[in-house]
């Protein structure tokens, strides 16, 4: 019996009325193992804190994949047999959720193009002619741009497209709906509010851009030595999170400069300063490794998601409360290669 409509039977959320079991059941089942990390001084599981860049997957929606995807999943370049067909109406209809979930109408389009959201950007950069640069996330705009109309929502210029990432795009947006947008605001508030609580007045820990505006749970940080008179390395923050609590955190977004340098305060003359030292000599280095890389200018970043337990949210914030008040004295231990 092929099924021909993309149906979405993942979780029962209409029968949750307390929130707080929307955050218990969903991470339940993040798509994890019981990872052992060898640690300096313990063994502990990974918990994940870069849910912003790079999410984990969800059992209940790769489950859904297995179940009744994968059976019937065919090239939808022509639908000359039964699976073709039904992965076709999948693919379809994954647009169809999207495109209603982000109230767009018939005068609107919804592509999937790549996998960052700076693809995105790009894609309407060159649909608008401002750059003259060819790019192949997922872009929701006005059908009015493209120049095709007809053919701007096939599959979407790319030889063989994600079909698979694209129902599972679709999948997404449906928990997100079914959740409700009020409680994942809700619950992200509270880990913000939480965060700034412990940590707005801490003398060593230097929170990074606005303490005031309304946010996500994105934080970036630096810590401050003061008997030293300097900060930790970013990097040397991410690996004690790491390597001693099992905290998965961020560090080093120096793929997006003028990110850093807005929120480190950075003008471009000291930034260009710093990229000197960064690149000089590098034809010469015998490794891979960039021998000025110690001076990087950067910053650790946290990601929460709105289904982060509290357990595990006063476990995370513990954790940098003790490298911001200690963490210098695992320096020692450092063996820069």
């Amino acid at each position: 019996m092929w099924k021909y409509d993309l149906s979405f039977d993942i979780f029962p959320f209409d029968q949750i009325q307390d929130y707080r079991h929307v955050e218990q059941r969903i991470q339940s089942t993040v798509h994890t193992t019981a990872l052992i990390l060898p640690a300096i001084n313990q063994f502990g599981q990974i918990i994940y804190a870069d849910n912003t860049v790079s999410g984990r997957g969800l059992l209940f929606i790769e489950q859904y994949m297995l179940k009744h995807v994968l059976p019937y999943y065919a090239n939808i370049h022509s639908e000359d047999s039964a699976g073709a067909i039904q992965t076709t109406k999948f693919h379809g209809g994954s647009r169809a959720l999207i495109k209603r979930y982000a109230n767009a109408t018939d005068d609107d389009v919804a592509i999937f193009i790549g996998s960052e959201s700076r693809a995105a950007m790009n894609k309407m950069i060159n649909v608008l002619n401002l750059k003259d640069e060819q790019v192949r996330s997922l872009i929701i705009a006005k059908k009015k741009f493209f120049q095709n109309q007809v053919l701007v929502e096939s599959p979407d210029g790319i030889a063989t497209p994600d079909v698979l990432g694209a129902i599972r795009v679709g999948s997404v947006f449906h928990l997100k709906e079914s959740v409700g947008c009020h409680i994942m605001e809700a619950l992200e508030n509270e880990c913000v509010e939480k965060f700034f609580r412990k940590f707005r007045n801490h003398e060593k820990l230097i929170i990074l851009g606005s303490t005031s505006i309304h946010r996500l749970a994105v934080f970036s940080f630096l810590i401050y030595v003061p008997i030293f008179m300097k900060y930790l390395h970013h990097n040397f923050v991410s690996v004690l999170l790491n390597d001693l609590f099992g905290i998965r955190v961020r560090s080093e977004c120096s793929y997006n400069a003028s990110y850093v340098s807005g929120l480190l305060n950075l003008d471009d003359q000291r930034s260009e300063i710093i990229m000197k030292f960064l690149t000089a000599n590098e034809n010469d280095q015998l490794d891979a490794i960039t021998k000025n890389e110690l001076i990087r200018y950067d910053f650790t970043q946290l990601d929460l998601s709105y289904f982060t337990s509290d357990e595990d949210v006063d476990y995370i914030f513990n954790a940098i409360e003790f490298i911001a008040n200690g963490g210098w004295q695992f320096l020692p231990l450092v063996n820069k290669n």
